[in-house]
């Protein structure tokens, strides 16, 4: 009998994107298709809103009829649109939704086709449709305000600077997940963050002097020579060679526009090769097992616990600690931090809303963090038990309680990191009163409630297989990370309510009051919704049990 023919390239890359598509929306036999259509499109639908606003901004006759401000927003939006692009599986921490690296280690495919495989698959995801779509927006609007030449060209050159982005956020996924395998990541991460905190600080921020001239006088008095020169400095990087691109072919200057896709190719080709060496150094260390932790000095951690639930909760910790997701998750609150101070962003919030700006941003940052944290771990928390929670199921013991050490043990953990990053943010920006941050922290506790109660009915029934050494992770539902969403959402209004009545005089003892109030509602609906998510979890356990031991 005859070998069968491998796939050529093309059937390869439909074969693994449809099975990436399959896994991305957790399909099952009974799940019509067209619920998964309806779903992708519901998740990318602010794509739509973003693209016709900034299709109207490069239409209105103030900035269409302008010399320089049509010109300073595609470069702005180049350089944003590639800076989300290129961080957000980072600053997400979501790595391991990318993880699908090991997955196809045994298939028949060269790791380059796998590259472009997963590169391609990424442009194609709903937050890929929202990042770039104020971008596709204004590029249109410009152009129908300013006819470019070789609009062929100007097509290909914007697919050219997709695959720029998409390209250099392989480098980073493919870095990090590198990174995180090593056996001391925790130590490579926490020297990277002082390097990057040693490196940030002898960077002047920027300087946001001029809004002052802007509010006090209107945009005719701003400077023209600030946009010129932003302009400029934003067209020389990489991501700013498309607009400046466009720029020329409206003018008609073909040799330069062509110099700039020779320039974006260059960059793109460097990326590819960068992540497919990455690529190459991660497939080698596929068949290893993941970073292992040292057994403490002390001995056994469980001898000094004096209760069955104090143990779990022993265990719980242990687990979250060794969590290379985890200490990701943790760097990344602090990260945003120093680029919010280069950016001078501060004084950006200031400007807009006064006195509330740490108000605004403390909080934020304690509830980014704190939402990371727990919504990431308890939206499917007993994944991360693999097929150790078939010993739990047999052990002599509650899983109800197993699930309240989890809750407990997550809950701690966000809340934590929220107190962390709101004294590093007192520290490192000087600013703050203890007001805002009592009122970031109560934030905090009105949306932890709300995550753990949501992460128990998700966790029950949209339970997905996990690896903690991140060789693979079967992504969650479409439905589920919507669910999660509206409950992130739910968790945040007090806090962005509370803050709307202040205005710009800054938070007051009326605020923390509210938040207080907040958070005790919060914590009611948690402790009320127990019980049942408890019952549900006996009812349940066979059913999340196969869903995570499966192969």
């Amino acid at each position: 009998m005859n070998r069968p023919a491998a796939p050529g390239f093309f059937r390869h890359l439909w074969l693994l994107w449809a099975l990436r598509v399959n896994i991305g929306l957790n399909q099952g036999s009974g799940r019509h298709p067209l619920f998964a259509v309806g779903a992708f499109l519901l998740s990318s639908a602010p794509a739509w809103g973003l693209g016709v606003s900034f299709y109207g901004l490069m239409r209105l006759p103030g900035v269409a009829h302008n010399d320089v401000w049509p010109f300073f927003i595609l470069n702005l939006l180049c350089f944003v649109t590639a800076a989300v692009w290129v961080t957000w599986p980072l600053m997400s921490a979501g790595v391991d939704d990318h993880s699908e690296l090991s997955r196809y280690a045994a298939f028949p495919i060269s790791p380059f086709r796998l590259l472009i495989a997963s590169t391609g698959a990424s442009l194609l995801e709903p937050r890929a449709l929202v990042f770039y779509a104020p971008l596709t927006g204004a590029a249109l609007g410009y152009a129908s305000m300013h006819p470019v030449r070789l609009p062929g060209y100007a097509l290909g050159l914007y697919v050219l600077f997709a695959l720029l982005n998409a390209a250099w956020s392989r480098v980073g996924l493919y870095m990090v997940l590198n990174v995180l395998r090593e056996k001391h990541s925790a130590q490579l991460l926490g020297g990277g963050f002082v390097l990057f905190l040693a490196g940030a600080s002898l960077i002047p921020p920027i300087d946001t002097s001029w809004l002052t001239a802007v509010g006090e006088g209107g945009v005719e008095k701003l400077d023209m020579a600030i946009l010129v020169d932003a302009t400029l400095a934003l067209g020389r990087v990489p991501p700013g060679l498309f607009g400046d691109a466009l720029l020329e072919l409206s003018y008609g200057y073909r040799r330069n526009a062509f110099a700039d896709g020779l320039g974006l190719l260059f960059f793109t080709v460097m990326g590819f090769a960068l992540a497919y060496a990455l690529l190459l150094r991660f497939h080698r260390g596929v068949g290893r097992a993941g970073p292992v932790g040292k057994v403490s000095p002390d001995g056994d951690p469980f001898a000094r616990t004096r209760s069955r639930f104090t143990t779990l909760l022993v265990r719980e910790a242990l687990d979250l600690w060794r969590n290379p997701r985890a200490r990701l998750l943790a760097a990344v609150p602090f990260v945003l931090a120093i680029l919010l101070k280069l950016t001078s962003g501060r004084g950006l919030l200031e400007y807009a809303v006064g006195e509330s700006a740490d108000a605004w941003l403390m909080g934020g940052l304690c509830i980014y963090g704190a939402v990371v944290m727990a919504s990431t771990f308890s939206q499917n928390t007993f994944a991360y038990d693999g097929h150790g929670l078939a010993l739990l199921i047999a052990a002599p013991v509650e899983l109800g309680e197993v699930l309240r050490a989890k809750n407990r043990v997550q809950g701690l953990a966000a809340g934590g990191m929220a107190l962390g990053v709101g004294l590093f943010y007192r520290v490192y920006f000087g600013r703050g009163t203890a007001l805002d941050l009592a009122c970031a922290l109560l934030s905090v506790l009105a949306v932890i409630p709300v995550l753990l109660t949501a992460g128990n009915f998700l966790s029950l029934y949209f339970p997905v297989k996990f690896h903690a050494s991140l060789k693979r992770r079967d992504k969650l539902p479409l439905t589920a990370s919507l669910l999660g969403i509206v409950a992130a959402s739910v968790g945040c209004a007090p806090f962005v309510t509370a803050l709307r009545l202040t205005a710009h005089a800054g938070t007051t003892p009326g605020t923390l009051g509210l938040l207080a109030l907040s958070a005790t509602v919060t914590l009611g609906l948690y402790l009320a919704l127990l019980p049942l998510a408890l019952r549900l979890l006996e009812q349940r356990k066979e059913l999340v049990l196969r869903a995570v031991t499966r192969e």
